[in-house]
């Protein structure tokens, strides 16, 4: 028989409901690893009027047989212990704390790995993934668990490409923290903390202090001390147009935002409106209305989302156009802000 579309949720068949498989990445890490606690039968004497002994051993039959089925049920694996991050190749004389390193040597939290100019190094990261390491890179593991692996990316390059549910792998950086949504991407940091990341398959987020970026595949941001991340353009934008959010990026107030703002509406194709809808809470408050409305031209609102509640900073209403654009869902990313 043909698997139904609700098998995957009983056993595991069928087709992969996308909505249950990002509820399982959030909850697992509250899955119990202690047996269930014993279940006390309520006082069944004397029974509640009305009752025969037929009932009462009905009653008992049912509690015996929840309990056989939970014992059955209960994952009683062990705990899964997190593959080490280990040097799968390398160019020259990469180094750990500044002692060389060789193949299949170990990354362990706290240390850091290094590169000069003439050697480069890929990491296992765990199971999840890999990570090529450039030139004159230097970098930091902080953790690598089951759940999370995470590293300080001081300077330098690095190419990652993680195949593990989203938001289990991150790269802090001394201007933003990437976050994998399940994806493939470059990050590049200069000495002073500067970074421009490049996503080439999937989504990366970019954090820093509540701000938020969104960079989708074939998409570049830079992110700045102090500032946090900057607002994603497509690589195949006008240069122009590239070039004016970059402006924006770091200018503040409507005079000196005014002249880039006018590129932006003037040059954005319909792709470009997941650039414009970044712009809408980084603009002067009184150039916003003109982001909106070149937006409602390009992805008009869906219902329900007015432009007097995006104006108003409405968060709802602006997840809700997000996902009108077709780029998946903000449902996922504020339960993850959430946990």
């Amino acid at each position: 028989m043909a698997d139904t579309p609700d098998d995957y949720l009983w056993d595991g068949t069928g087709d992969a409901d996308v909505v249950v498989q990002r509820l399982e990445t959030v909850l697992v890490r509250y899955r119990s690893a202690d047996p269930p606690p014993p279940l006390r039968l309520p006082d069944l004497t004397p029974a509640p009027a009305g009752w025969t002994w037929r009932t009462v051993a009905a009653v008992a039959a049912l509690l015996l047989l929840s309990i056989g089925v939970s014992w059955l049920t209960y994952d009683r694996r062990p705990a899964v212990v997190a593959e080490p991050w280990r040097i799968a190749s390398l160019l020259g004389s990469p180094t750990i704390d500044r002692a060389p390193a060789v193949s299949r040597t170990r990354l362990d939290a706290g240390r850091w790995l290094e590169t000069d100019r003439h050697s480069s190094a890929i990491l296992d990261v765990g199971r999840i993934g890999r990570l090529n390491v450039a030139p004159q890179t230097r970098l930091r593991l902080i953790e690598s668990s089951e759940g999370e692996h995470r590293v300080a990316l001081e300077r330098g390059s690095i190419e990652a490409q993680i195949w593990a549910p989203p938001g289990r792998f991150f790269v802090e950086t001394a201007s933003a923290t990437a976050i994998d949504l399940g994806c493939a991407y470059t990050l590049t940091v200069d000495d002073a903390g500067t970074g421009t990341l490049s996503v080439t398959a999937g989504w990366v987020g970019l954090e820093h202090r509540g701000r938020e970026s969104f960079i989708p595949a074939d998409a570049s941001a830079r992110t700045y001390p102090k500032l946090g991340p900057g607002v994603p353009t497509f690589d195949d934008a006008s240069a122009a147009l590239r070039a004016a959010v970059r402006a924006l990026d770091t200018a503040r107030g409507a005079e000196a935002q005014q002249a880039a703002v006018d590129v932006v509406v003037r040059e954005a194709r319909s792709q470009d409106a997941v650039t414009l809808w970044h712009l809408i809470d980084r603009v002067d408050r009184s150039l916003t209305g003109r982001v909106i409305d070149r937006l409602q031209v390009l992805a008009p609102a869906p219902p329900g989302v007015t432009r007097d509640g995006v104006l108003s900073g409405n968060r709802a209403m602006r997840d809700k156009w997000w996902e009108a654009l077709g780029l998946g869902s903000a449902a996922w990313w504020r339960t993850w802000r959430q946990k």
